[in-house]
């Protein structure tokens, strides 16, 4: 009866790597615990559910929380029951990639006796089970790794660190287009601003990846006076303070992990997750695509500002209703679905309940039709710039001149808790924007982000200058610069 529940065991473990899990055994050199039994923690539980089920998979995650073991079990498991499979690990440095084949070769050595089979080739570059006809590879990450090899699943560790990645990613493509698997996992480098793998992680799911965040605090034993002690531990590396250490390698949310550092960073990110903590509330109110955070209050002045999109799933369309004097975001309408006649109609609407207050619309190519939606709507304080022949045009723009001035103004403002914005998503486009060293120090998004949100914010923010209490009137002015 023993040999047929063991049997049965072998039989389960072979169809469902979950299964397969409870039978790994992992190595904790020196200071660790030796030879130990894999814990499986509900992180790496759903970690590994994914690895089952998804074929283009993308992980953000911290440090030491079991995912190099858990990727290597998952190639042994493939090697071991999947007859032909062929896994590629991937990794920054042929050192890096090695330790992870001596780990998934580690596991298969270490499975219940009756389970294991020769190993043949055993080199520290390829595993394979000639009994299976299958295989496992370590390969660093180059310009040609894995090129004219069809793989069933290609597993990259710490790609956010790989210098070929894009590269690499269009060598290993035609694994995916075979029906084969890519996954992706790394620590954020905080030193890249500009990377695939950041620009993969923000476009999912859209782009068609599964994207998971894995926090510092999922591993057991970790609590705030661990993460303390860790910190004060750490000195000055190459650099890296203290802080932006802990960021990259223990960060605490997704956008703290995807935060530029803080040398690039427009916004400070300490301020940013104080307003995530104490701001960000459910809307009391939907109009149409809309959200009402704050009714509308007798006594109180608001501006608007708006960002419009190209309503095709790419930047957004926002546009924020702010009080004038308390800096609050009562109001926004934000999507990247709706076309800018619609735009503009969802927006007069949320507007009309804050007595149509004085709207500033960013005039670009599609700011334009919003413009003329607006004024065909017969909307009554548009805001109007001055040129300097005296005549008057709709609509902000932003150039050489304006945009410094409203982002440093923003700047100020939020990093002072002089806005106050309920809208999580809104919020988060804020971790994003960076003085880009590529356009000058330009104020902008990072690539694969948005800064939608943060600049119909701005542009509410100037309209504060514009606007002037003068009975039941809105008077608008000129540029001040």
């Amino acid at each position: 009866m023993e040999g047929m529940a063991w049997q049965l065991q072998y039989e389960i473990a072979g169809k469902d790597f979950l299964s397969f899990l409870e039978h790994v055994w992992i190595l904790e050199p020196p200071p660790g615990k030796g030879r130990i039994r894999l814990e499986v923690w509900p992180h790496l539980r759903e970690l590994g559910e994914a690895l089952v089920t998804e074929r283009q998979l993308v992980v953000l995650k911290s440090r030491q929380i079991g995912w190099s073991w858990l990727l290597a079990a998952h190639a042994a498991w493939q090697a071991r029951f999947q007859r032909g499979s062929v896994n590629l690990m991937i990794s920054r440095g042929e050192k890096d990639s090695q330790e992870l084949l001596e780990k998934a070769k580690y596991i298969l050595k270490n499975l219940p006796e009756d389970w294991r089979v020769a190993l043949s080739p055993e080199s520290r570059s390829e595993v394979g089970i000639p009994a299976m006809e299958s295989k496992i590879l370590a390969l660093p990450s180059t310009e040609d790794a894995g090129r004219g090899l069809t793989a069933t699943s290609v597993k990259q560790d710490e790609a956010d660190f790989h210098e070929y990645l894009p590269a690499n990613i269009a060598a290993v493509k035609p694994t995916v287009d075979a029906g084969g698997q890519i996954v992706m996992g790394s620590t954020a480098n905080k030193r890249q601003v500009f990377t695939l793998f950041k620009e993969v992680y923000r476009k999912a799911p859209e782009n068609g990846w599964k994207k998971l965040f894995i926090p510092w605090t999922v591993r057991p034993g970790r609590d705030e006076g661990w993460y303390r002690r860790t910190r004060e531990s750490i000195p000055e590396i190459e650099e890296m303070d203290p802080d932006l250490y802990m960021e990259q390698n223990y960060p605490t949310t997704e956008n703290e992990a995807l935060s530029p550092s803080k040398a690039l960073a427009v916004f400070d990110a300490v301020v940013l997750q104080g307003m995530e903590r104490s701001d960000v509330r459910t809307a009391v109110e939907r109009v149409g695509a809309g959200s009402i955070y704050q009714q509308w209050m007798l006594g109180s002045r608001y501006v608007a500002g708006s960002d419009t999109g190209h309503g095709v799933g790419g930047d957004y369309s926002v546009t924020v209703v702010m009080d004038r004097a308390t800096g609050y975001v009562a109001a926004d309408l934000m999507s990247n679905s709706i076309q800018p006649d619609e735009f503009a109609y969802q927006s007069g609407e949320i507007l009309r309940r804050y007595k149509e207050p004085l709207w500033g619309i960013e005039d670009n190519d599609w700011g334009q039709a919003v413009i003329e939606a607006a004024q065909r709507m017969g909307y009554r304080h548009i805001y109007k710039r001055k040129t300097g022949r005296g005549g008057e045009y709709p609509g902000w723009h932003t150039d050489g001149m304006t945009r410094p001035i409203m982002w440093s103004e923003l700047r100020e403002a939020v990093n002072a808790r002089q806005v106050i914005i309920p809208n999580a998503r809104g919020l988060a486009q804020f971790y994003s924007v960076i003085y880009n060293p590529d356009k000058g120090h330009r104020p902008e998004a990072v690539v694969g982000a948005h800064d939608d949100y943060p600049t119909a914010v701005a542009i509410a923010w100037q309209m504060r200058k514009h606007v002037y209490a003068s009975g039941s009137a809105v008077v608008t002015v000129g540029p001040m610069w």
